[in-house]
């Protein structure tokens, strides 16, 4: 018999929970199924509910419904912005880690979130694309000119930055 963790992470999984979601992260994340590993006054760093990746496995989330990595590079996510780049930059500060954030089909739930994780969370071939940013604020603000961004997005793209690296690379 499944949890009621696991049913609640089944049921974020389906496109038409994303309002429902994002509407808990920014309204009530205390009462989500997550245990908090980190937080500020923006953001908050939660134990993946269903790790795939390495010996650890955090998800790094701002707390404002914020439903992709599109909608966090508009202006009015300044701060918000900010304040979840600088959570996830103490957390690998204690802890080196690769940051991954998914978009299009790659994102399971919708509300915009980073997969923290000393694991590789993709092979070295695929780490190959050109694109690359000196950190995550640039990466995020400079999506909407990447050429063919759209036919990337419904495929499906990741922005990663691996751990030791400050570079964050189009996947």
């Amino acid at each position: 018999m499944a949890t009621l963790k696991q049913v609640a992470f089944q049921m974020a999984r389906t496109p038409a929970s994303g309002a429902l979601v994002r509407f808990g992260f920014a309204h009530a994340d205390r009462l989500l199924p997550l245990t908090s590993v980190a937080r500020s006054a923006h953001a908050a760093i939660y134990r993946h509910p269903h790790p795939v990746y390495g010996t650890f496995h955090h998800i790094a989330v701002p707390l404002h419904g914020v439903p992709d990595v599109f909608a966090l590079a508009h202006p009015r996510h300044a701060g918000l912005r900010a304040g979840l780049f600088a959570l996830i930059a103490s957390a690998r500060q204690r802890a080196p880690s690769s940051v991954l954030v998914n978009a299009g089909p790659r994102q399971d739930v919708g509300q915009v979130h980073f997969h923290l994780t000393d694991g590789a969370p993709f092979s070295d071939a695929v780490r190959a694309e050109a694109l690359t940013w000196p950190d995550w604020d640039e990466a995020v603000r400079a999506l909407t000119s990447v050429p063919g961004i759209q036919e990337r997005y419904r495929a499906g793209f990741s922005l990663l930055q691996d751990a030791g690296d400050a570079r964050v690379r189009l996947i």
